[in-house]
């Protein structure tokens, strides 16, 4: 769902949101909050879009990759709204102001929120502002600092309420992030009660909110979906500022799977729809059934693992059938290099969410997993790239192979 305006006059009670009516088909898949040094966050997503929010410059340039966007610095931004879109087969973001693109699962909204004292909010100073990121169905907050007592904003809001007939309670899955030095335990903990989001990023000062302990985390990563259970009451989570960090072992282990992926990657980019879609003679599968499959049992095999740690994280199958004559294009109209970024979109999941393998015995069979133990499964997916990225070269020398026009 997409927010539709934002400079209302009660557009933080309950923040206000005017959602259209539009669904993705996506809606519900596994996305990523991070809490960077000096106070930013990135919001990441599984088809590969990430955005800023308070980003430093000295945090970004440690990025291996710029950010697709910032809300503060978007180009020729001079609205309250503004949406992000990569359309498949093509690897520039777009940049929509005001009307939303056609819904699909890769789209990001981003948008500017303003409390104003009135409802005549044109000639009003906001008493504050927010930042709000809308993706597969999870609505990301982020509260700016207070420029009035809460006590006083609860009493005018309040008042908006009672005008407006807004409810306090949210029904999708809302984060909060209240994370500045003069947001007070009191202040979530009221803010918390009155306005029931799903989650609450805190400081890291604080360790009780009312009567509820702060989920410390030590590394910076949070997942949120659509798909988890919206809990009774709302959850504090307080993120450290650093990327967990893999043991040695693990690291190679996964060094090695993503060297096989990029690989493989390397050489399905090159090819065109026709090529991907080819039918050798010989009864063997298509060269997308092979990326297809490469892609969907390191998806469904770490989603399974994942969600036994994390609900947050849903199982995802995307595995296709596996005799020829049984098997359905997913995307017959996706290029090769579509089918390539969809494949470094998985493996980004994987490494994304890898602090859930923390502490596991990685020669002991994974909760969640059929048969897996963590090293076996690393081990399997180096192996099944490399197999399956020589089975489709060899597809190449076959008779009636196209050629490589696009």
């Amino acid at each position: 769902m997409f927010l539709r305006r934002f400079a209302l006059a009660i557009a933080i009670s309950a923040l206000a949101f005017s959602f259209t009516n539009c669904c993705f088909a996506d809606e519900g898949q596994p996305i990523a909050i991070r809490h960077w040094p000096d106070g930013g966050f990135t919001i990441e997503t599984m088809w590969g879009l990430r955005v800023g929010v308070g980003l430093s410059e000295a945090t970004k340039s440690r990025f291996n990759r710029p950010v697709d966007a910032e809300l503060e610095r978007l180009p020729g931004f001079a609205g309250d709204v503004c949406y992000l879109e990569r359309k498949t087969n093509r690897g520039e973001i777009e940049f929509h102001e005001h009307t939303p693109p056609q819904a699909t699962a890769n789209v990001i909204e981003m948008a500017i929120s303003k409390l104003y004292e009135t409802k005549k909010h044109r000639d009003a100073r906001p008493l504050s502002n927010q930042t709000l990121v809308n993706v597969d169905g999870v609505t990301f907050a982020f509260l700016d600092h207070e420029r009035i007592e809460f006590s006083e904003r609860m009493r005018k809001l309040e008042k908006l309420i009672a005008e407006n007939g807004n409810s306090h309670d949210f029904e999708s899955t809302v984060v909060v992030v209240a994370t500045g030095d003069d947001f007070s335990a009191e202040f979530c903990s009221q803010y918390a009660a009155h306005y029931k989001p799903t989650i609450m990023l805190v400081g890291s000062s604080i360790k009780i909110v009312g009567d509820q302990g702060v989920q410390q985390v030590s590394h910076n990563t949070l997942s949120v979906s659509a798909q988890q259970d919206k809990p009774s009451a709302t959850r504090f989570v307080s993120l450290g500022t650093t990327p967990y960090v893999m043991s040695d072992t693990v690291k190679e282990l996964f060094a090695k799977k993503e060297a096989a992926c990029a690989a493989s990657r390397e050489m399905f980019a090159k090819l065109s729809v026709e090529q991907m879609n080819f039918k050798p003679a010989n009864g063997s599968h298509t060269p997308r059934w092979n990326a297809e499959h490469m892609m969907g049992r390191e998806l469904g095999f770490f989603s399974e693992i994942y969600h036994a740690v994390d609900p947050a994280i849903p199982v995802m199958n995307l595995n296709p059938k596996q005799m020829p004559k049984d098997y359905r294009f997913a995307h017959e109209d996706w290029t090769g290099a579509e089918e390539a970024r969809q494949m470094k979109r998985v493996e980004d999941f994987t490494r994304r969410f890898a602090y859930m393998l923390d502490g596991m015995d990685l020669d002991r069979k994974a909760k969640g997993s059929r048969f897996w133990s963590p090293r076996a499964l690393l081990k399997q997916m180096e192996r099944h790239y490399n197999e399956h990225s020589a089975n489709v070269v060899k597809k190449m020398k076959l008779d009636g192979w196209p050629s490589d026009k696009n």
